[in-house]
């Protein structure tokens, strides 16, 4: 993380106290920040954040630094997370408070990466999931799941910067090539000596490709 690398605005800045990097000071004052029910009746929420808060910084695609802590966004996942906590409810949260029981944070935009206090609101749970569905059906409506179209725009999306950044990160986090061994083995099925992984819980590979693994099992029956 290199946040000395953030760009520093003219006006209204801070230092990091970490890093010594320019950090962006959002003046707000009293503003709208949703609704939730109570006995029934909706109770709007407008308030002053907590002095002292700052938004999240973006620092690439799929990371965001917020509160000293780093929030990712992980394959598969709809939000920014941190140790289970997303950053969109942090951020609430540290301007306004806990949030009310029964209550979700929205994004006005509907764009998980924009989470900046300006584009979250309270809602009821059941407001904000109705409006979570509807727009999950307008997708189906347009695109469906699992068609061709989705399935160009997940090779387009593991080709991307995005995907490229979030595999070398895995890769270096998971360490997978230490986790397994290989050993010589003969495939039971073709006789060739291949490099067999031997995992460890024991099981190893048994065949030398899925061919002989699938023309072994039409044998068996």
């Amino acid at each position: 993380m290199r946040m000395e690398a953030v760009s520093q605005p003219a006006h209204d800045t801070e230092k990091c106290p970490t890093c010594g990097g320019g950090v962006y000071r959002r003046s707000y004052g009293e503003m709208y920040a949703g609704s939730f029910i109570q006995n029934g009746k909706r109770v709007e929420i407008r308030r002053v954040p907590h002095e002292g808060f700052v938004d999240p910084i973006v620092l690439d695609i799929i990371t965001q630094y917020f509160d000293g802590g780093l929030y990712r966004m992980w394959p598969g996942a709809p939000y920014y997370t941190r140790g289970g906590k997303t950053v969109h409810r942090d951020v609430w949260k540290m301007a306004f408070g806990d949030i009310p029981t029964g209550c979700h944070i929205h994004h006005k935009d509907s764009d998980p990466a924009n989470n900046r206090l300006d584009n979250l609101e309270c809602l009821p749970a059941s407001e904000h999931m109705s409006i979570t569905w509807n727009g999950t059906r307008a997708k189906r409506a347009t695109n469906g799941y699992f068609t061709q179209a989705a399935r160009d725009a997940a090779t387009e999306w593991h080709k991307s910067e995005e995907g490229r950044l979030w595999h070398r990160r895995h890769a270096r986090r998971s360490k997978g090539w230490l986790k397994w061994k290989r050993e010589e083995r003969s495939c039971p099925q073709c006789g060739k000596k291949f490099n067999a992984l031997v995992r460890k819980s024991g099981a190893a590979q048994i065949y030398c490709h899925p061919n002989c693994k699938a023309a072994a099992y039409r044998a068996r029956r």
